[in-house]
């Protein structure tokens, strides 16, 4: 027999962490996703072989088989969704994680009066007073203007009332250079500064907003031999880094009476880093230097759909016999490879990886099973987007809140996002969850299908499965 050791699931190390430079491995990796309830498929490579069967072999069988592309996939079945402790993984799915507004001695939001291809110029602003200047190093903030961030590079503008924002879309973290991630705002546009979760802390109130480019992530997994486990000897641990990961599809889902659910559906990997005896010189661009994950347990309860509501259409509509629903978030990435090579170990290797993943068009959908208790359903549904006068196309809100078991604490889903998603009210509220977002200009959900099922023996009630559309989302965090 041999061996005398294997690896186990329970001495099985795994850690994330958001990268601040595309495909660059971050010091620790050690982010909760939350209660990871399922397995884990690691994004070990997969090689798209081409196997010859050409001209002057003999027999039926191939001649011989060629390399081609690697490709890099994950996913995570299960996770249960934490208050705080998964919010990096869902600013992940989606897009940005900001906190509060930053305080300054002008007025916030401002008005953009003039914009270059480096510089942001404000009215009313004094981007350096009120205790917090904005241009410090590292940089802890982001322009918010509309449905684009700008990042805040330290260099100083021209004057108190300018910031430097490169059009490059970088977060401005170590080795990169701050830019905008999504269209350059124009003459007139409205703006906040805010704290990030990226580039900044981690505490208080938090509010995600879809990017245009996704930022990446880097997962870390430590198989540990349970002959050396606990001993000096870790000559059989092996760790691998898969770098530059960006999730193409995730899911989030309840059923009533069950926990909130995230799964990672499919996360695309650029290469990987490992610490095995593999030498360098025979596959090169997989040798490199590995952090090993370092994950702390979550100390936080899962949320409850129970002890949550769902409003629909207008938002002051609120609809209790929802069974389940799942939201779908879909990036359609497309892995580019370019005519390149790849210089390592004194020599030149054709590269199989891929050199980046493109976002297609954000695709959102949500399935909602409902005991029938309104016939606004089924009028939705005929009405094809139009508003209650019939007299334009607005499509319906959907907002979904859910909390702790303590239940001081909140978290919501809405869609589709405000056109301006980052202003505040007078109160200071994040968003007015009481105020439909959808309009004319802004079509909201549509229902695609939503037919109503009547049951058989067994169920007296009648269902409805309502397959909706929406144009974006937001997530935020309620910190009572």
């Amino acid at each position: 027999m041999a061996g005398g050791g294997v690896y186990r699931q329970d001495t099985f190390r795994f850690g994330i962490s958001e990268e601040a430079v595309d495909g660059a491995i971050p010091a620790t990796l050690n982010t909760n996703l939350g209660l990871i309830k399922s397995g884990i498929t690691l994004p070990d490579p997969q090689f798209d072989w081409d196997f010859f069967f050409g001209i002057n072999r003999e027999g039926r069988g191939r001649r011989n088989a060629h390399p081609g592309n690697q490709n890099f996939v994950g996913s995570i079945g299960e996770i249960y969704v934490l208050f705080d402790e998964s919010r990096d993984i869902l600013e992940m799915c989606l897009g940005e994680l900001s906190r509060d507004i930053v305080t300054l001695a002008g007025t916030n939001p401002g008005v953009i009066t003039g914009v270059t291809a480096t510089t942001m110029t404000d009215s009313g602003e004094n981007f350096s007073s009120g205790g917090l200047d904005v241009k410090q190093t590292p940089p802890l903030h982001a322009v918010f203007s509309g449905i684009s961030v700008g990042y805040i590079d330290d260099t100083v503008g021209g004057g108190s009332t300018e910031v430097t924002v490169y059009p490059t879309p970088d977060r401005g973290a170590a080795g990169g250079t701050a830019g905008w991630n999504g269209p350059q705002p124009a003459v007139g546009d409205t703006y906040e500064i805010r704290q990030t979760e990226s580039v900044g802390v981690a505490t208080g109130d938090k509010f995600l907003i879809p990017l245009h480019r996704l930022n990446t992530m880097t997962w870390g997994a430590q198989f540990r031999n349970t002959k050396d486990h606990g001993a000096t000897s870790v000559g059989s641990f092996l760790t691998v880094n898969y770098v530059g990961g960006k999730i193409n599809r995730a899911t989030l889902s309840a059923r009533a009476g069950d926990k909130l659910m995230l799964s990672l559906d499919e996360v695309l990997f650029r290469d990987l880093r490992h610490d095995s005896a593999l030498p360098s010189t025979s596959v090169a661009k997989y040798s490199g230097s590995v952090v090993t994950p370092g994950p702390t347990f979550p100390t936080e309860e899962p949320l409850v759909f129970s002890q949550g509501t769902i409003a629909l259409f207008e938002l002051g509509n609120t609809f209790a016999r929802i069974r389940d629903f799942s939201l779908s978030i879909n990036h359609n990435l497309t892995a580019e490879r370019y005519i390149s090579t790849v210089t390592t170990a004194g020599g030149t290797i054709i590269s199989q990886v891929p050199f980046e993943f493109i976002e297609g068009n954000r695709v959102i959908t949500m399935d909602i099973t409902a005991v029938m208790e309104t016939r606004e359903y089924w009028e939705h549904l005929m009405r094809e987007g139009l508003n209650d006068a019939l007299s334009a196309k607005t499509g319906f809100d959907v907002l979904l809140k859910f909390q702790n078991l303590a239940g001081t604490e909140n978290f919501y889903i809405q869609g589709p996002a405000n056109i301006t998603p980052v202003l505040i009210d007078a109160d200071g509220v994040e968003i007015d969850a009481s105020t439909a977002q959808s309009s004319a200009a802004n079509v909201g959900g549509i229902f695609t299908a939503a037919p109503n099922e009547i049951s058989g023996e067994g169920e007296p009630l009648i269902t409805v499965r309502m397959s909706v559309d929406f144009p974006s989302i937001v997530m935020w965090w309620d910190d009572s």
